[in-house]
């Protein structure tokens, strides 16, 4: 189990300790379920009050918030609590790093160029002429497909599927069950069939990408599908043929998004959004849970519903649809005035 001093946190994250700098801290944790002598979180006054209640021996907040005197807890300050948090909960992961090497049981193809410290745990498959960046971390029963490459410090979790000729850039975390670079979905119909349009293309994964469980992207029918840059991906993601989606996009469960269409860089799918094939949206665009986009959306707009309209506009018509059976009735009764007239 890891343990650091408070002194040794504050410096990791560039944050200031206050309090007893020698503090050892053991555990980490939410003010629910702190453990006593552990560090806690708290972004905001309320927090603040929970956290100063817990057994937490530090807590991890803002320097602009109030502090009372003699709370018998140390401190830990920094601008952005939340970002610092992030860092130290990778600090205590329960998830032990494996140690670099090929396991008797991975099998290896031909022509092979493996970096520096890799991880190659049991039952991993690497098909022929596969490159495999530095300090890459491969788990158990992963595919990974002739021609792949796969940048440095990336980790594959159990059960991942790369399919042949997909590019990974570095640091991609890909979590159990993701497929990448499947068939796109594409036929011919003719005389009463469906005739297959075999799908020749790859996939590209930029840097610093993280793709959910069970999310599949599928390889271009020609040319390529790609992620850009930073993009973090839900599990049960959806990602069609031909598609591009630019840097730093967040997309979020069960999305879909249909074959060539591309999406601009910060752009935001909640659940289950829906895009239709061969449209764009533009950069900063936010679209809200089950919307559905079946047009162009222009950058810097926050949309809502099927199709998907502007927010401000989808309220308009919320506040009407709340309203119809209230208008039905109404009709309904100047119907019978005009009957009776």
């Amino acid at each position: 189990m890891a343990t650091y001093k408070l002194a040794q946190l504050a410096e990791l994250v560039q944050g200031v300790a206050r309090g007893d700098s020698e503090l050892i801290i053991t555990a980490v944790g939410g003010v629910e379920e702190v453990p006593a002598g552990g560090l806690t979180f708290a972004e905001d006054a309320r927090r603040l009050q929970d956290a100063l209640a817990s057994p937490a021996a530090a807590i991890l907040t803002k320097p602009n918030l109030t502090i009372p005197t003699e709370t018998g807890k140390s401190f830990l300050l920094h601008p952005v609590p939340r970002l610092a948090w992030a860092k130290i909960l990778a600090l205590y992961s329960p998830f032990e790093m494996p140690e670099p090497g090929i396991h008797p049981t991975a099998i290896i193809g031909a022509e092979c160029e493996l970096g520096d410290e890799v991880s190659l745990m049991p039952y991993v498959v690497v098909g022929k002429r596969v490159k495999i960046g530095h300090r890459v971390r491969i788990y158990p029963f992963c595919y990974i497909g002739d021609d792949t490459e796969i940048g440095d410090d990336c980790i594959l979790y159990p059960h991942v599927t790369v399919m042949p000729r997909v590019r990974i850039g570095r640091r991609v975390l890909i979590h159990p069950g993701a497929v990448i670079g499947g068939d796109g979905y594409g036929y011919v119909q003719h005389e009463g069939a469906h005739h297959k349009i075999p799908q020749i293309g790859r996939v590209v994964i930029e840097d610093d990408v993280e793709i959910g469980c069970n999310t599949t992207i599928d390889r271009a029918t020609t040319g390529e599908t790609r992620i850009g840059k930073g993009t973090k991906i839900d599990n049960l993601v959806q990602i069609a043929h031909n598609v591009r989606i630019g840097e730093h996009c967040l997309l979020v469960s069960q999305v879909g998004i249909a074959g060539s269409s591309t999406l601009g860089n910060h752009v935001i799918l909640a659940g289950q959004v829906g895009v239709k094939d061969h449209v764009h949206l533009g950069d900063n665009v936010v679209v809200g849970a089950q919307g559905g986009v079946s047009k162009n959306l222009p950058a810097n707009g926050v949309y809502w519903g099927t199709p998907a309209i502007p927010h401000r506009e989808w309220l308009q018509v919320l506040a009407y649809l709340y309203k119809l059976p209230e208008l039905a009735k109404r009709i309904e009764e100047l119907e019978k005035k005009a009957r009776s007239s």
